[in-house]
């Protein structure tokens, strides 16, 4: 495993925050990776001494989930793990034999009514923005199935890792989260990019997220290298 150099803003995994994307545009990007903008609800999720927390875009703690949580300690190679990712709703569709990534099967219909609002081509970019953010609050009980898409690795055994750069952080998370029915990693790919769209178009995304591959995770505040798009219509 590669050295890892310690933020020295965050000391403790309490103090992290979700990293929002802010105003930044996806050709402004330097270096980009592109990854499929999941429906669900965003979450930090701490893994240590056989417990798991979730808190959520405004650091509440989240109750129940209580079978994901089982198969994120079952699946977690490290003493101590702090992950960004998206709690969705369950089953994850199967990519056996396919580089296509998974889940949205069962997302698919709040993104219907998002293509049903959307008429025609007469649409304004913002109000499609608008309509996609809409499709992506999805109602989660907490006894309900649920599984977890990991996007980024924030802390590891004790350590801080949010300067390292993104590419190496997302090598480091395949190192210690192995994936299972319900606990997945993201789909992350370089340019071109094109070849991609209709695969997740048909798995029911709408927009992507645009990352640096030398970008840090900054605490509660966008860093201006992390941006989200709307898939382009062909």
């Amino acid at each position: 495993m590669p050295a890892m150099t310690a933020s020295a803003t965050v000391t403790s995994p309490s103090q992290l925050r979700l990293m929002p994307f802010g105003p930044a545009r996806a050709h402004d990007v330097k270096d980009p990776i592109w990854e499929p903008l999941w429906a669900g609800r965003r979450a930090l999720t701490h893994v240590h001494r056989g417990r798991v927390t979730f808190r959520d875009e405004d650091d509440e703690t989240l109750e129940g989930y209580d079978r994901l949580r089982e198969s994120i300690l079952e699946l977690t190679q490290a003493d101590e793990l702090v992950l960004d990712g998206y709690l969705l709703p369950a089953p994850l569709r199967s990519t056996a034999g396919a580089e296509s990534p998974a889940g949205m099967e069962s997302l698919m219909t709040p993104v219907e009514v998002l293509r049903q609002l959307i008429l025609g081509n007469r649409r304004s970019k913002r109000r499609e923005e608008m309509l996609v953010e809409q499709a992506r609050r999805v109602s989660l009980p907490s006894a309900s199935p649920t599984a977890f898409i990991a996007v980024d690795l924030l802390w590891l055994d004790g350590v801080p890792i949010v300067d390292v750069p993104l590419l190496e952080r997302k090598r480091l998370l395949e190192s210690v989260l192995l994936e299972g029915e319900i606990v997945r990693r993201t789909v992350a790919v370089r340019p071109p990019v094109e070849q991609w769209y209709t695969q997740w178009r048909a798995l029911g995304f709408s927009a992507l997220a645009v990352k640096g591959v030398n970008s840090r995770y900054t605490p509660g505040r966008p860093n201006g290298q992390w941006a989200t798009t709307l898939i382009p219509r062909r």
